[in-house]
């Protein structure tokens, strides 16, 4: 969150206008408590004036289930101060949902924008965020519409780790399920052989 002052320097005005541009309806500023205003950094990014942006940059922020709410909020922070700082006209689009979901709303939604040619770039804090497998293919697809996805960490982000090995679970569990029936003792055995190699491996 911004000060009306740490605001105005962002976006290169004065606190008059933007207090000016509160009346007129173009900026909705969060008041605290005490009657002060904050602003947030996507709230700003869409009125900071722009002059190569001609499409729209998606922030996409994903986890795997709802008691991740926090890193979710970390996510959002990260992408939107990143998009501000590059001077992007921006959405954030967020998931909850496993990595091998590709039915998630979020998901859906960024793609159909991307196949409407509205897009101008996706914006992720790590590569496994938007997509688990198959990165390659959503990568081609944006290739062909003219989209670029910047991802902000290059580098393995060891917080999401104990979801890889429950997304590698998994597709055990589904093609064993396939092979053997999901009631066999074929099948029982293999996930829990699965899950004792992801603890051991844990443990070392």
């Amino acid at each position: 969150m911004y000060t009306i002052q740490e605001a105005a320097k962002l976006l290169g005005v004065s606190i008059s206008t933007m207090r000016r541009w509160e009346k007129e309806g173009k900026i909705k500023p969060i008041r605290t408590q005490g009657g002060h205003r904050r602003y947030t950094l996507e709230e700003l990014s869409q009125i900071k004036p722009l002059q190569h942006d001609t499409k729209l940059t998606i922030a996409y922020c994903r986890v795997s289930s709802s008691d991740q709410k926090e890193d979710l909020q970390r996510q959002i922070e990260n992408v939107s101060q990143y998009c501000t700082a590059k001077g992007y006209s921006f959405k954030v689009i967020t998931d909850i949902g496993s990595g091998l979901n590709y039915n998630k709303k979020g998901l859906k939604e960024l793609l159909h924008l991307v196949q409407s040619n509205k897009l101008e770039r996706i914006v992720v804090n790590y590569k496994d965020r938007l997509i688990r497998f198959g990165y390659e293919v959503i990568e081609q697809i944006c290739e062909f519409h003219g989209v670029t996805i910047e991802i902000i960490n290059h580098t393995e982000d060891k917080t999401y780790e104990q979801e890889l090995v429950e997304d590698i679970l998994s597709i055990i569990t589904v093609f064993s399920s396939r092979l053997y029936g999901s009631r066999s003792h074929k099948q029982k055995k293999i996930q829990k052989e699965a899950e004792k190699w992801f603890k051991e491996s844990d443990a070392i």
